[in-house]
């Protein structure tokens, strides 16, 4: 039975090699591309086969219900 799911994908830029990391919090799995749109292709492509090998009441995001975190970048003003 195919459900529909959100997850969070954080994507931080990889200064020193060059691309992207893709990381999903929910699920502790990452990956990587060379732009935001294939890092984010290659998450939705690993977290899809993540849950269907694992099974989604195997993962205790999606087992308690919980809602989907949000994550944002903070610009911040420091005086130091």
């Amino acid at each position: 039975m195919f459900r529909k799911m959100e997850i969070t994908v954080e994507l931080i830029q990889d200064l020193e090699a060059g691309g992207y990391v893709a990381y999903c919090p929910e699920l502790d799995i990452a990956t990587e591309g060379e732009t935001v749109e294939e890092a984010t292709s290659m998450m939705k492509e690993a977290a899809e086969g993540y849950i269907e090998i694992l099974g989604k009441d195997k993962i205790p995001y999606f087992r308690t219900g919980e809602g989907a975190r949000v994550v944002r970048r903070l610009e911040l003003v420091a005086n130091v």
